[in-house]
């Protein structure tokens, strides 16, 4: 990072009130466990001398002045920053051998960033020019020659091995980050350096270019699709951690996290009307669609030597697209083409918008510019789906592959010890103490069940009313299915259908469903959402309050009826023709079984509750709420003060358990309330934003309301209020810790100035590499499963834990395919000074039994993951109703787009 955490944090203004390290939790039966952390040997001592190097190509330009191109700037893109990296190596590798100056033990980021274990002779705090052949670089071939500038680093020219106890920091200031950099670059020397073998994204992602070599068969990297590939490597990472510490004592280990990586790559060299087509099967896509997962990629133009970045596409062929030449004359831009580069253009394909320039390119002219991962926003359902197939490994396989993928970075070698930072050949990987909490007991109307999965009761807690619904289905009548879908969903006859055996089940678990007001069958020909529209229109026309889609599921209407749930306000739920045909032909009785629990959870029902024996969740007048934002591309400040508007909003999804199911028996209603968690989100300006409302103001807003409406259907304000964050990376606690920290005080003090109740916020992050195994895998007779993962309810808060932090693991789900992740946990604020660890952990692993529409756990809490799955619900439902266009109006997207007035958990 080019500043220290503690240097941003001066800069926002930021005071961060850390939580001090509290002692470990007891509960639970005791378990020793493997990790996938190996700790790194110290040279005591050694002395690490910073410098900010910088490399640049001059090249003539057309009127004769001279240009720079400089490599060593950071870039975001995939394909730029591999050629930089590229022409840097080249170069950094011409020059240490040429220049006596660099003879010695260095460590090179391949960018700006260079460590010696000494002095560099000649180096101070001003520039020092070295010029080199042009030749020695292969990525810019016009250079005419280049130049490498260095001189000793502004920040922290000198640290040591010693610094590793003022590495880590309890409120992050004052944290020292040098020694840290020359952990994570020190690690990394062997792959950066080996770009035959290994291609590697920032300091930590390294890519195999043959897994051969480390024993992966050709199957576990299989194409996506037809336009993508799956990319092994290995996740690298540098920690601090607590370590072994004596009582009292600071000795901190360094340690590096390894872990099995799969990425979805776009296939190189490819022509980008031929990914069109294998992605799409026409020439002509949904221009919204194909905007969102082209956007961003890099093509290489194939009539000159050029990329751009794909910023949009022109609506409908890019035979009907113009431009105006330098004259202003109005030109077709096939017409350009062709003349001008003598090449033939396929009209049908829409256009590509260059999002610098905004120029309009022919698609079968771009060429997909190499070593270019699948951006989130790039990859589609399906991508998604098959990439977490690829990347469910068993626990005793990943395992085995981590540590044979560890040789490659060759810490056990000579170099390393020169180093000072190196890992002893074969050094087994960190061991651990662990607990495995004990079960958590569930309550239904009938019976109880014990977690980590159950079978359910067979009455509901709450039994949801339904008034007066609607019911339709959606198929195609030239698709193939195995049934046909009027066996399905007949239109009058109810006995032996799916419709019967849904009003059924429901009305046995303590519903009370009718037969449906309204029914219709809509055959769709071309594009679903036009008939979704009218089909919610007609049900809300007719008073209905509930409308259930049953639906091919080839016809991607989902977010069409979500959009319709907004504007009618009504409860939709969408049931594909597939998991109908199970119920109504197959009798799953476990498939109707989930429909109908989502059914009374969408519709104020509760299935079932935790027991009282879980801690803070019980608490009366106890607030827990989940929070998730999810953040656009940030803008610099550059950016902002050039008048830059952002193209994309925030979103902020929050749930809370402030409603009141008064449909449940006096003795539970409290207890159903306090555990059943309600759904609302709101768009907001990115975080940098300064102008009109803020993100702090949107939130503050957002928590306010949670707070009224808790205290309107709960009869007072919270005592308590206990916050879920998520989402979070490492390097957003301090924010969270004081920014957010802070919206929610003065939330509380705008409902009362002496409104000053418990508070607590709890980070969540399942964005990190660590990983834990049993030290003896189980295994089973011949022809029998056995799960090699650890047990659900294991929680590791010792040896592997930050050292200043209340930090904690808890694996509270069972995997159902692969490795299960334990979820990380933080406690950033608690202003009572009075909850223990085993309060925090229980309660968090009580709070992920409560998903209630499948008899199973959770990896995170409940009001985190409907917090999450309402953040995911805003971007879709924005994405598509706004398209393709950029820019927005907060006022009237948030009035459009987001719900008001909801008590309920729509998104279950």
């Amino acid at each position: 990072m080019a500043e220290s955490v503690s240097a941003q944090l001066t800069k926002l203004s930021l005071k961060p009130s850390m939580v001090e390290k509290r002692p470990s939790g007891t509960l639970g039966r005791p378990l020793e466990i493997n990790t996938n952390i190996t700790p790194i040997t110290l040279k005591k001592n050694m002395a690490y001398f910073k410098y900010d190097i910088r490399m640049y190509a001059k090249f003539s330009k057309k009127d004769g002045t001279e240009g720079t191109k400089e490599f060593s700037k950071q870039t975001k893109d995939d394909y730029n920053e591999q050629e930089r990296k590229k022409a840097c190596t080249e170069i950094f590798v011409n020059l240490s051998k040429a220049e006596e100056t660099f003879k010695g033990n260095l460590i090179y980021d391949r960018a700006a960033i260079l460590f010696s274990t000494q002095k560099l002779v000649g180096i101070t705090g001003t520039d020092k020019t070295f010029e080199l052949p042009a030749k020695i670089q292969s990525v810019c071939p016009d250079a005419i020659r280049v130049e490498v500038t260095i001189k000793q680093a502004a920040d922290s020219f000198q640290v040591t091995s010693n610094d590793l106890v003022s590495s880590v920091n309890a409120d992050f200031k004052g944290e020292s980050k040098g020694l840290m950099e020359v952990l994570n670059l020190a690690t990394s020397q062997i792959p950066f350096f080996s770009p035959k073998d290994y291609i590697v994204y920032g300091n930590g992602n390294i890519y195999l270019l043959d897994p051969s070599r480390y024993g992966f068969a050709e199957s576990e990297a299989p194409a996506i699709g037809k336009d993508k590939y799956t990319g092994i490597g290995l996740s690298k990472g540098v920690k601090i951690l607590e370590g072994n510490n004596k009582p009292g004592g600071k000795d901190y280990m360094s340690a590096l996290v390894l872990d099995v990586k799969k990425t979805a790559f776009h296939f190189d060299d490819q022509v980008l009307s031929e990914k069109v087509l294998d992605m799409y099967g026409t020439k002509s896509p949904n221009i919204a669609v194909i905007t969102r997962e082209l956007k961003d990629i890099r093509c290489l133009t194939t009539h000159k030597k050029a990329s751009i970045v794909i910023g949009g596409f022109t609506n409908g062929g890019i035979g009907m697209a113009t431009f105006k030449d330098k004259d202003g004359k109005v030109l077709k831009v096939i017409d350009y083409y062709e003349a001008k580069y003598k090449v033939k253009i396929d009209r049908d394909f829409p256009g590509v918008v260059c999002k610098h320039q905004r120029n309009i390119y022919p698609m079968n002219l771009l060429k997909v510019a190499p070593n270019q991962r699948v951006k989130a926003t790039q990859a589609t359902k399906e991508t998604v789906e098959q990439l977490i197939k690829v990347s469910a490994i068993k626990p005793e396989i990943r395992f085995k592959q981590t540590q044979a993928l560890s040789k490659l970075l060759q810490l056990s070698s000579k170099n390393a010890e020169l180093l000072g930072v190196s890992v002893p050949a074969n050094q087994p990987p960190l061991s651990a103490p662990a607990r495995v909490l004990n079960a958590v007991n569930l309550v239904g109307g009938q019976g109880t069940m014990a977690g980590p999965s159950w079978r359910g009761s067979n009455k509901f807690v709450v039994g949801a009313k339904v008034d007066k619904w609607a019911a339709f289905l959606f198929y195609n009548s030239n698709g193939r299915s195995r049934y046909q879908p009027t066996e399905v969903f007949p239109q009058y006859i109810v006995c032996s259908s799916f419709m019967s055996k849904l009003i059924d089940a429901g009305n046995k678990k303590g519903m009370s469903i009718p037969p449906p007001a309204l029914k219709d069958m809509f055959d769709v020909k071309g594009y679903a959402d036009p008939l979704v529209s009218e089909a919610v229109k007609k049900a809300a026309a007719a008073g209905c309050t509930y409308v259930l889609i049953v639906s091919d599921e080839r016809l991607k209407s989902h977010d069409q009826l979500k959009y319709e749930e907004l504007v009618y306000k009504l409860t939709t739920q969408e049931v594909t023709l597939a998991k109908a045909a199970q119920v109504a032909f197959e009798n799953k009785v476990q498939t109707m079984e989930n429909i109908i629990m989502k059914t009374n959870i969408k519709l104020r029902g509760m299935n079932h509750v935790v027991a009282m024996d879980a801690g803070l969740i019980h608490e009366k007048g106890t607030l827990i709420m989940g929070l998730f934002v999810q953040q656009p591309r940030g803008l610099s400040a550059k950016e902002i003060k050039g008048g830059s508007q952002p193209s994309m909003p925030a979103v902020i999804g929050l749930s809370a358990n402030n409603g009141n199911l008064q449909a449940a028996a006096p003795a539970q209603r409290e207890q159903a309330a306090q555990q059943y968690f309600t759904t609302a989100w709101r768009f907001a300006n990115p975080k940098e934003w300064e102008t009109g409302e803020t993100q702090r103001e949107t939130l503050k807003k957002m928590i306010t309301e949670a707070l009224i409406q808790y205290k309107n259907n709960r009869g007072g304000v919270p005592k308590k209020v206990i916050v879920y964050r998520g989402g979070v990376s490492e390097g957003q606690l301090p924010y969270i810790a004081s920014a957010e920290r802070d919206v929610f005080l003065e939330a509380f003090a705008s409902l009362n100035a002496a409104y000053k109740p418990g508070f607590l916020i709890i980070a969540c992050s399942k964005e990190h590499n660590e990983r834990f195994y049993h030290k003896v895998f189980p295994t089973a007779a011949p022809g029998a499963r056995v799960d090699t993962n650890l047990p659900s309810g294991v929680v590791i808060d010792k040896v592997a834990v930050n050292p200043e932090l209340n930090e904690f693991y808890l694996q509270s789900h069972k995997a159902l395919q692969g490795t299960a992740k334990a979820s990380k946990y933080t406690l950033l604020h608690d202003n009572s000074g009075k909850v223990s660890n085993d309060q925090i952990q229980s309660m968090t692993n009580a709070l992920c039994h409560l998903h209630e529409i499948v008899n199973s756990t959770t990896a995170v809490p409940t009001p985190l993951y409907v917090a999450e799955e309402s953040a995911k619900r805003a971007v879709n439902i924005y994405h598509h109703v706004k398209g393709a266009s950029e820019g927005y109006d907060l006022t009237e997207i948030n009035k459009n787009l987001a719900p008001t007035g909801l008590s309920a958990r729509v998104n279950a």
